[in-house]
């Protein structure tokens, strides 16, 4: 074989290899990785993507969870909500056509998993966007971990809707401490109603299923006990910044602040006062007390179901109430606070 003719044919197997590797690298994803800004700014297809996918891959519907998507029932309600109860999951049973009855305030229950201030404010603003005309009275659900420096929601750090009411500095800063965000849009196998209250989810399926709640308080207190008797004390500096724009921005709109402390169920607020966990409860009343002077808000302290009559019956586990004990807090929070309302 000719020197020329070996060339040849060594180019043209290099050339094969080349192709062949490049095919295989972009299978696997190799190209495309530096992700980044591009994770917000989705074309929001339907179809679900694979945890394995980038960031610069993923639609922000695709992580922003129960944010985005309670955003997107604001978005289709035929008037901007002129109350919205706001919190964590423990807040996500309360009914807003309940509220509207007792209030005749329109009301959306915007309570998202883990809620933090950074969240509460950042739904105001983009309620206020919407509407800056309207005041909306609010009710925040908090507990005691409400106020701890945690990783931010994921729908505040890729929904363009949210991500721009914080820093460019902070969101870069949450978004690698958030990684691997693992894609989950909603409604999933939960149903909620127009206006964002849980209609059904796993504890309803759960009791379908025969789960009692004396079986679900046994491993909800076995998981939680140990948290609540942890002595750590993790830092609050981030979200009582944003506490104190979310009562500001309340303020300035001429409206009052509802905060509830939440309930547990006797069983649950026994064993955690049994080791020690008071010290956090404390620790959140001295931080509200502490902010009293400067803001206008009213505090609702509904830990003991006493507080709001309450009862232990009206729980899925040791913390969620249900849609009974939540229009028992919206009538005594009535009668506590009615300014919070009007």
């Amino acid at each position: 074989m000719s020197p020329a003719r070996d060339r040849r044919s060594w180019l043209g197997t290099a050339g094969v290899l080349a192709i062949l590797t490049l095919v295989v690298l972009a299978g696997l994803g190799v190209f495309g990785r530096e992700g980044g800004e591009g994770r917000g700014a989705g074309t929001g297809a339907t179809a679900a993507p694979t945890p394995s996918r980038s960031p610069r891959q993923l639609d922000y519907r695709d992580v922003g969870y129960d944010l985005t998507y309670k955003a997107d029932l604001v978005e289709r309600l035929p008037a901007p909500p002129e109350f919205v109860v706001l919190g964590g999951s423990r807040a996500q049973r309360f009914e807003p056509p309940y509220i509207t009855r007792r209030t005749g305030l329109s009301a959306f229950n915007f309570a998202v998993q883990n809620c933090r201030p950074e969240d509460a404010y950042a739904i105001l603003r983009f309620l206020y966007s919407r509407a800056p005309k309207v005041r909306v009275r609010c009710l925040f659900a908090v507990q005691a971990t409400t106020f701890n420096d945690t990783v931010m929601h994921p729908g505040l750090l890729y929904d363009p809707r949210f991500r721009r009411f914080f820093p460019r500095g902070l969101l870069a800063a949450q978004r690698k401490a958030s990684e691997p965000l693992r894609p989950h849009r909603l409604p999933s196998t939960s149903r909620y109603s127009p206006r964002g209250c849980i209609l059904y989810n796993s504890y309803d399926r759960q009791r379908e299923r025969g789960r009692t709640l004396a079986r679900s308080l046994q491993i909800y207190l076995h998981r939680m006990v140990p948290r609540a008797a942890s002595r750590e004390v993790p830092g609050q500096e981030r979200s009582l910044r944003y506490f104190r724009k979310f009562l500001d921005l309340c303020n300035r709109h001429d409206v009052v602040p509802a905060i509830v402390i939440m309930p547990y169920h006797p069983q649950a607020l026994a064993a955690f006062r049994a080791v020690g966990w008071e010290r956090k409860q404390r620790r959140l009343r001295q931080l509200l007390t502490g902010l009293a002077d400067e803001y206008d808000f009213r505090v609702l302290d509904y830990t003991d179901i006493a507080a709001f009559g309450g009862r232990p019956e009206w729980f899925y586990d040791g913390a969620h109430v249900t849609k009974e004990n939540s229009r028992r807090i919206v009538d005594q929070a009535l009668r506590d606070a009615p300014e919070c309302f009007r």
